[in-house]
């Protein structure tokens, strides 16, 4: 009997290469946003808030801790709250909890957008955690493989990897895989980029670029619903 063909796999839109770039340039425009406005603090790069806690309580900074803390506790408050809501509004082959959280996300950016520049840095931060915590919650894989779209060490570690092997003629589609990674961490860097590039500009309304690239994401998941 003859062997069928292999047929490449069709992942859904919102888990190929740009659709993963988009999602890592939110994350590093959110990043740049927070970092340029509200108190040299990145909204999703958790691990560098834990470690400027750790700083200001070794130095016995006991009133500024709560600049990190507030962050840390709103992330770990959004990635909580999208796990329970995934349970009651998930259906299989549906995108609920992805509209749901992106639409959560363009909401509180847009809030950012209007309120920020009358809120507290820590507040706004902690806004923008929890946007960070929820689109690290619900996009988790690109073409069937984990990935990260609000922090990009992980990529660049998953790219290098990839690429040794296939050098080493190991690892099926390691080259593309590779190379999708480091699409992925140049897209983080992209949204950097824009983000630091209108603040001058627009100052606390740069933030609604943010989630102009988040309504492409809406877009992609409401193509997918029909």
């Amino acid at each position: 009997m003859a062997q069928e063909p292999n047929h490449p796999t069709v992942f859904p839109l919102h888990e190929q290469l740009p659709a993963a770039m988009i999602l890592a340039g939110v994350g590093g425009y959110m990043d740049a946003f927070s970092y340029l406005l509200h108190g040299n603090v990145f909204s999703s790069l958790q691990s560098g808030n834990v470690i400027l806690l750790g700083i200001h309580l070794a130095r016995g900074q006991w009133a500024s801790s709560g600049h990190y803390l507030l962050p840390l506790a709103a992330f770990y408050l959004g990635a909580f709250l999208i796990t329970i809501i995934a349970r009651y509004v998930h259906r299989p082959g549906q995108r609920r909890t992805h509209l749901v959280g992106v639409i959560t996300e363009i909401i509180i950016l847009l809030a950012v957008a209007l309120f920020g520049a009358h809120l507290p840095d820590t507040v706004v931060i902690a806004m923008m955690s929890f946007t960070a915590a929820i689109q690290l919650s619900i996009f988790r894989k690109m073409k069937g493989q984990p990935y990260t779209t609000t922090m990009t060490t992980g990529n660049i570690q998953a790219s290098a990897a990839h690429l040794a092997n296939a050098a080493m003629g190991t690892g099926q589609h390691a080259g593309q895989r590779s190379r999708d990674r480091l699409a992925v961490a140049l897209g983080f860097g992209l949204g950097a980029f824009l983000s630091a590039s209108l603040v001058p500009v627009l100052g606390q309304h740069a933030i609604i670029g943010g989630a102009a690239l988040l309504v492409i994401i809406l877009v992609l998941l409401l193509r997918e619903q029909r």
